[in-house]
């Protein structure tokens, strides 16, 4: 999660702690244009080339005639379902930050569920188009700067919404998987859901390891990163409370099957016959994929969605056209709409500043910064 956004020294943290709208731009900018993203783009474009040219057996003619074939009318249904996905991300974000009572330290207010879905957009925007997910470190930053909650906790919060989703990403594929074998139309490709429980078994061996070696490992930390990794555990684990659990595991699996609903109506609006176990399969499968940290997982997302696609039945040219016309929405319309509502929030905010409680006896500027 490092990136040239707040709890650093640089510049970036300085405009931040200055209220300067400015930085996220800036840094955003800067990771766009910078060696590695561009580095990124160029193995993924070798990485596609070498898949579309040497693996697969593509019909490039018909593939041209599937994508112009596409029913508008059902694609609009999808790019809808697609962003309203964001709205239940949202809300159990915010779920995740009440259950470990953020916003009851004084001066902070938790963000509406809408302006939480609008910061999730705005990071994967960021992550669509530059390199080592630095989406996520805006989001952690505009969520800060919008509640007043410190910087690391935000990330923290990121942390453990991120293994919820890996949580829901293993059972929506387990169920996938037994749907595929009872349907008996394909054999599912186990490595998919091997892949999936070792990052399960990743992200929580991380959040186990911090939660009963913290005190280990904070001493071993500068004094002034000391605040930080206690803050970041205590967000990580904010939405781990037991009672507090399956609603937002529940919102979590709502927005994967609104993802999967997608991609079944992207396949339908190009004729191309598709199980829903299938499509359910293959949306996680993409969405794991696009966790490599190129921008917005291109060049990987693009191979290997076209790879499960031909293992779950399909042909080479209708797995591969379907893939491209689904990364229409989940990949090009984040940059255009996402961009679109980054730089508009950018705007917004330079005229409206966010206006959060005062906090009693305190210096308002330093409302939400970290010190340590």
């Amino acid at each position: 999660m490092s990136s040239t956004l707040p709890d650093g020294s640089d510049d970036d943290r300085q405009m931040a702690a200055n209220g300067e709208p400015d930085a996220p731009l800036l840094a955003i900018r800067r990771r766009f244009f910078s060696l590695p993203t561009l580095f990124g783009y160029a193995v993924a474009i070798v990485v596609l080339g070498v898949a579309a040219s040497r693996v697969f057996d593509i019909d490039w003619p018909e593939t041209w005639d599937l994508v112009k074939s596409t029913d508008p009318l059902l694609y609009g249904a999808a790019l809808a379902l697609y962003y309203l996905s964001f709205w239940f991300r949202g809300w159990r974000w915010v779920l995740i930050a009440r259950s470990g009572k953020l916003d009851r330290a004084p001066g902070t207010k938790l963000p509406s569920i809408p302006v939480a879905s609008l910061i999730i957009l705005q990071g994967w925007f960021a992550n669509a188009i530059a390199f080592m997910r630095i989406g996520d470190a805006y989001r952690g930053y505009a969520f800060s700067r919008e509640s007043g909650v410190r910087f690391s906790l935000a990330l923290g919060t990121i942390l453990g919404e991120r293994t919820q989703d890996m949580v829901a990403v293993l059972i929506l594929l387990i169920i996938a998987t037994i749907g595929i074998l009872i349907a008996g139309t394909a054999d599912a490709p186990i490595w998919v859901i091997i892949g999936a429980l070792v990052l399960v078994s990743f992200l929580f061996a991380v959040l186990m390891g911090m939660r009963f070696f913290g005190d280990q490992i904070s001493s071993r930390l500068p004094s002034r990163f000391q605040s930080s990794f206690h803050n970041i555990l205590i967000g990580a684990l904010a939405g781990f409370k037991p009672r507090d659990v399956p609603a937002q595991l529940s919102l979590g699996i709502i927005g994967w099957l609104l993802e999967t609903a997608r991609l079944f109506l992207v396949a339908k609006s190009m004729g191309i016959d598709i199980d829903i176990w299938v499509a359910l399969f293959a949306a996680l499968a993409g969405a794991m994929l696009s966790t490599i940290p190129t921008p917005g997982g291109f060049g990987f997302v693009e191979g290997g969605l076209t790879g499960v696609l031909v293992l779950l039945g399909l042909n080479h040219t209708d797995a591969f056209a379907l893939t491209v016309v689904d990364r229409t929405i989940s990949w090009i319309s984040i940059i255009i709409i996402g961009g679109a509502v980054f730089f508009g929030w950018q705007l917004f905010r330079a005229r409206h500043p966010a206006v959060l409680p005062p906090v009693p006896g305190a210096d308002p500027a330093a409302v939400g910064q970290d010190t340590g």
